[in-house]
């Protein structure tokens, strides 16, 4: 409150005037003692059974009691008194929405007495105090015409003025003061000065933009934060007089950013000064019931289930949860597989796991299974609580339409408001720290360089709050009529523009603004609608959107657009030195092994992943890999996954092959049933062009598979084969995506890819493959997975003594690479590879295995990563978590030629 108020203690000893405060107030007046409790909250709810909100606060009572505050304070921050007696409504018509809807406000606040908000409290005793109450004189400087005072304020510094008088300088102060808070500080004839002085005048003359207003758009608000670090070193690195505190960031309101701002100022080294602290207690009960309205709506997001799963309002540990969240973001969803329940935990899970959307009447019978089932932790009861609350007029709502009608899940999730209880204390203020402004406060001092970050729709301004009672129409009845300074959305606008202008002017040097193009959920961002009143001041600029420099694409950016920034990066570190060889000290082929303590067998994946990091392999034998939590994506293994299901279900082992035209006729609707086993989030509507582009390329790749099986006349025997034995010295285990037989009793192993021929064929040539070479040799010793009394046509096949080939089929491109076999005329498609496909491959992972059973791992040298990325291994195991990219030796030395 008393915004742009100073004040001084009259007859103090230091004659500096600081902004009007409650403490400094508290000085000179002495707070009234507090009444004990119910809180001014708790005794308004007692009385909102009455009144036009009865219905509301029946329903929601929560949410009815919040809006019903606000209006109420609302209209005592327009008194002058702080009394409903002093407001009259003689000129409002007495059967107007306006007349019922304050009348009910100022009667509830009489039936509350004297109970009032604690800081008004204490403004109503200096308002009906008398000079001779007060403790030390108080002096008071304000601009009498600052729309941003309501009328209690106003009261109160005339009030303070009729007890205490003025200083003798008073109109000095307050011209002072105004020219102050009006003044741009950019440097005169600047893009940056034009800006601050036009930027809310009627009509702006247009200038040219030169380098002291820039706007950038970045991907995120983290992409954001790093760039603004990055920015703030290159303008410390260029100039050694510039202090961190001469660089201001302007942040949106809220917690959000706060904790990219934090991460990416610490990597850089740069302390800040005033960040809030984004300090928060989560709303357990809203996140809770909304995340189950979102998993009812089938399918269920994985990360919203996940989220659920871990909420600590489930009836089970959080070691549980946890585990359960991760199997659910690993793709499982069987809940009992993975840990051990029983009770309410037992009838969560299954409630959670039910994948049929509900009707009307079934919803609202998950969600009594829900409540019946939360946790019975005591530190949990009041959410627990709560969430009971929250989830009655959701009930009711679905009870009370037909059994079987729909679910209006939209209209459901806007009946959730999760509201945390945040605690937005400002950081500590530092000197020498980089200034934080927060959108809609005053500046709190001038700086060199501003960059604005988050300017984005509904930011900068904020839009102002709706009233939960009054519209604005009537809020001017209300003014015109009662003696009541209610703020409309104009009004309140008007004064946060003010206040951004502010920010703005508030920069010496430089002004620089970043736009997000998507939120913190992935969605598309619009540019702050501000982005108007600044293009309007400058020249060339035909289109708001056209003052944003694209920095999410390099590609696209103007030359040298992009500043010169060093990556973001703390005090400069030695260099780490990497050994080429850990030792471990024991086998490290037994950190997996069976309950007879027998190491497990390793997949073909496995021995890829070795072949190129035995760190990565390591960290997968360990599961020390990085499993983050992210949207759905549309990736590698889904697409292969989706087309290895339906080629085994179009071409069934042992049948005919089928005909074109029954390719395309039953595809669609097999992939449509894939989709919702395999990858249900592909089946929303957001992912009809995917759908669409999967359903052209599967037709295509399946009609020229079924083309070249019927050039070579081979026969499918055998899909999904699961094949155990030994190779390269280890226990192994694969699955045959496809066994055929050809005409001359000759068998093929063959592996469908869902890429092109061109990497797999490079790395085949240079003997670096791997993958079919282990199935020929687990089919050459005939042993199978599948326990049958009578061994199946796949078994006696690969008893036989003929030769085994293998192959690989890409879609992309419908090649056939084949390795093994000679075939006589082989059809376009296939193309036969005569060198040794694994010879190099064999070699190295031999020796790494034998290294291994000592406990020795060795480290992938950065020559290597290179020579294997050339020839055409993709080096897919670094991702298994980012500490393997650190541990890379680098290439040794090469000794000169005269050494």
């Amino acid at each position: 409150m008393f915004e742009g108020v100073l004040a001084r203690q009259a007859n103090g000893f230091i004659d500096a005037y600081v902004p009007l405060r409650r403490p400094l107030l508290e000085r000179s007046y002495l707070p009234p003692a507090l009444a004990p409790a119910p809180t001014f909250s708790e005794a308004l709810r007692a009385h909102l059974a009455d009144g036009p909100w009865a219905e509301s606060f029946a329903v929601a009572p929560g949410e009815t009691a919040r809006a019903v505050e606000r209006a109420l304070r609302d209209v005592m921050l327009g008194s002058s008194t702080l009394r409903p007696g002093g407001i009259g409504l003689v000129g409002l018509d007495l059967q107007s929405r306006t007349h019922h809807h304050l009348s009910s406000l100022l009667d509830l606040w009489g039936r509350l007495g004297d109970q009032l908000p604690e800081d008004l409290l204490h403004l109503r005793a200096i308002l009906e105090a008398n000079a001779e109450d007060a403790i030390e004189p108080l002096h008071v400087v304000h601009d009498p015409a600052d729309p941003r005072l309501t009328a209690v304020e106003r009261a109160v510094l005339d009030t303070l003025v009729r007890h205490h008088g003025t200083p003798l300088d008073l109109e000095e102060r307050r011209a002072t003061l105004i020219a102050a808070r009006d003044q741009c500080h950019g440097r005169c004839g600047s893009a940056l000065a034009h800006l601050q002085e036009s930027f809310l005048a009627e009509e702006a003359m247009k200038l040219p933009l030169d380098e002291t207003v820039r706007v950038f758009g970045l991907r995120d608000p983290a992409a954001e934060a790093d760039f603004a670090a990055s920015l703030a070193q290159s303008w410390l690195d260029m100039d050694p007089a510039l202090s961190p505190a001469d660089i201001g960031l302007l942040l949106p309101a809220g917690p959000h950013y706060a904790t990219y701002v934090r991460d990416a100022f610490a990597r850089a080294g740069l302390p800040l000064s005033g960040l809030p602290s984004g300090g928060e207690q989560r709303d357990l009960a809203g996140e809770c019931l909304l995340h189950f309205l979102t998993c009812l709506r089938q399918p269920a997001p994985p990360m919203a289930l996940a989220s659920l799963l871990r909420s600590a309002l489930m009836p089970w540990s959080a070691a549980d949860g946890r585990k359960l969240s991760d199997a659910v973001m690993a793709g499982k969803f069987s809940f009992e597989s993975v840990v051990a329940l029983e009770g309410s935990a037992l009838a969560m899970a299954r409630l959670l796991g039910n994948r049929r959307v509900p009707k009307a009447h079934e919803a609202a019978e998950r969600l009594s299974a829900l409540v019946r089932n939360l946790t019975t932790d005591a530190a949990f009861a009041e959410e627990a609580t709560r969430l009971v609350e929250l989830a009655r007029p959701i009930q009711g709502g679905l009870f009370s339409r037909p059994a079987q009608a729909e679910v209006p899940w939209e209209e459901l999730a806007a009946q959730v408001l999760v509201s945390p209880w945040r605690d937005e204390a400002a950081g500590p203020a530092l000197v020498a720290g980089v200034t934080i402004y927060v959108d809609g406060e005053a500046p709190p001092r001038t700086v060199r360089h501003l960059v604005v970050l988050g300017f984005s729709e509904g930011a900068f301004p904020a839009p102002p709050p709706v009233s939960p009672l009054f519209l604005d129409s009537e809020i001017a009845a209300i003014r015109e009529h009662c003696d009541l300074h209610l703020f409309s959305q104009e009004d309140i606008l008007s004064v946060r523009l003010r206040v951004l202008r502010s920010q703005f002017a508030a920069a010496r040097e430089s002004l620089t603004v970043l736009a997000p193009y998507r939120d913190l959920m992935g969605a598309r961002n619009a540019p702050s609608a501000s982005l108007v009143l600044m293009a309007r001041c400058f020249e060339d600029v035909e289109e708001p959107e056209s003052l944003i420099v694209d920095l999410a694409d390099e590609r696209w950016l103007p030359a040298g657009a992009l500043p010169v920034a060093p990556e973001t990066k703390s005090l400069p570190l030695p260099p780490l030195a990497v050994p080429s060889v850990l030792s471990l000290g024991a086998d490290l082929l037994l950190l997996r092994t069976d309950e007879e303590g027998q190491a497990l067998a390793q997949s073909p994946s496995r021995l890829e992943t070795l072949l190129v990091s035995p760190l990565a392999w390591l960290m997968n034998e360990m599961d020390m890999v990085d499993k983050p939590w992210a949207p759905e994506t549309l990736d590698v293994l889904t697409v292969g996954s989706l087309f290895h299901q339906l080629v085994e279900r179009l071409f069934p082992p042992d049948t005919p092959l089928p005909a074109e035209a029954d390719i395309r006729a039953r595809l669609p609707d097999l992939l449509a049933e894939e989709i919702r086993t395999t990858a249900p989030f592909l089946a929303g509507g957001a992912w009809m062009v995917e759908r669409q582009s999967m359903e052209r390329d599967f037709t295509k790749a399946a009609l020229s598979w079924r083309a070249t099986l019927d050039a070579l006349g081979a026969r499918i025997i055998a899909s999904e084969l699961d094949l155990r034995g030994h190779a390269l010295g280890v226990a192994c285990r694969g699955f045959v995506d496809c066994l055929l037989r050809l005409p001359d009793g000759s068998l093929v192993i063959v592996d469908h890819k869902t890429s092109g021929s061109h990497s797999r064929r490079r790395r085949m040539e240079h003997g670096l493959d791997l993958q079919v070479e282990i199935y020929r040799t687990l089919a050459a010793q005939a042993t199978t997975a599948r326990a049958s009394a009578e061994p199946g046509l796949e078994v006696k096949a690969l008893a036989h003594d003929g030769p085994i080939g293998v192959a690989y089929h890409t879609t992309r491109d419908g090649a056939v690479l084949l390795h093994g076999l000679q075939v006589a005329a082989p059809p376009g498609s296939v193309d036969v590879i005569n060198a040794d496909i694994c010879g190099a491959a064999t070699l190295r992972l031999k020796g790494e295995i034998a290294r291994l059973r000592t406990g020795e791992l060795r480290l992938t040298r950065a020559d290597e990563l290179t020579t294997l990325e050339k020839a055409g291994v993709g080096l897919y195991a670094l991702e298994t978590s980012p500490l393997v990219s650190l541990f890379i030796p680098p290439a040794p030395a090469q000794e000169s030629e005269d050494a």
